[in-house]
């Protein structure tokens, strides 16, 4: 693809296009591991509009986005997790641009911000089924464990990652 991409802050007029960006990418990656009415009920508590407008509005919350030809594609969200130095983050890119470089330039923004806030080490979790994610999470991160987690009623295993800043 041909285009040009840059990472800026979230604005709250991009609460519409993270949400979609957040649609399409979750029912494309979860709903044969979760099912579609667990996607639909995570889309709904966690991208409901007054939550995405509170995180921008936090200065501790770091919600970015990133653009191609000014169309938004992809989002983070990253913070302190715990006062020992942890952080995480949320990145989803569009499927479209999956294996585009935006995921790992948007890492790279995340971990400038997290520094900012003081944090020495990324630890993310990703379920096993995602091979998406964990394909991206495997050439960035260190696997450090496994756990599980319960989506909709069901446990599913997680792979645990870590990153040291």
């Amino acid at each position: 693809m041909s285009f040009q991409t840059s990472i800026r802050p979230a604005d709250p007029v991009d609460v519409a296009d993270i949400r979609r960006v957040a649609r399409t990418t979750w029912h494309t990656v979860y709903d044969d591991i979760l099912g579609a009415e667990t996607v639909n009920d995570h889309l709904r508590e966690g991208y409901s509009p007054a939550v995405l407008e509170r995180m921008i509005e936090l200065d501790e919350v770091g919600l970015f986005v990133s653009t191609a030809d000014d169309d938004v594609v992809a989002y983070m969200s990253c913070g302190m997790t715990d006062a020992t130095g942890f952080g995480d983050l949320d990145l989803y890119v569009h499927p479209d641009y999956w294996g585009e470089g935006i995921g790992t330039e948007l890492l790279r923004r995340g971990e400038r911000h997290l520094r900012d806030l003081s944090v020495r080490k990324i630890r993310d979790e990703v379920l096993a089924e995602n091979e998406v994610g964990n394909g991206f999470y495997r050439s960035h991160f260190e696997k450090v464990g496994e756990r599980t987690a319960e989506f909709g009623g069901q446990e599913h295993p997680v792979n645990v990652y870590e990153r040291r800043l």
